[in-house]
């Protein structure tokens, strides 16, 4: 589990009664749900941008010696 997933259930579980912890549960995965396509275009933008074959550029502007 990743920390913000942590801290953001550790909150909904301490806002949520006792009656309330399967909406609590629902509330979360709707959240999680819906916050997937923004992470998957998140990295598929910095996928694309650094797709120009990055490495290569960064191993040709490699500093040498004092310049």
């Amino acid at each position: 589990m990743r920390f913000l997933e942590r801290i953001n259930d550790q909150q909904i579980r301490q806002t949520g009664s006792g009656d309330g912890d399967s909406t609590s549960a629902d509330q979360l995965q709707k959240i999680r749900s819906e916050a997937e396509p923004m992470l998957a275009a998140g990295d598929e933008a910095i996928r694309r941008a650094l797709s120009g074959d990055a490495e290569a550029f960064l191993r040709s502007s490699r500093q040498e010696g004092g310049q």
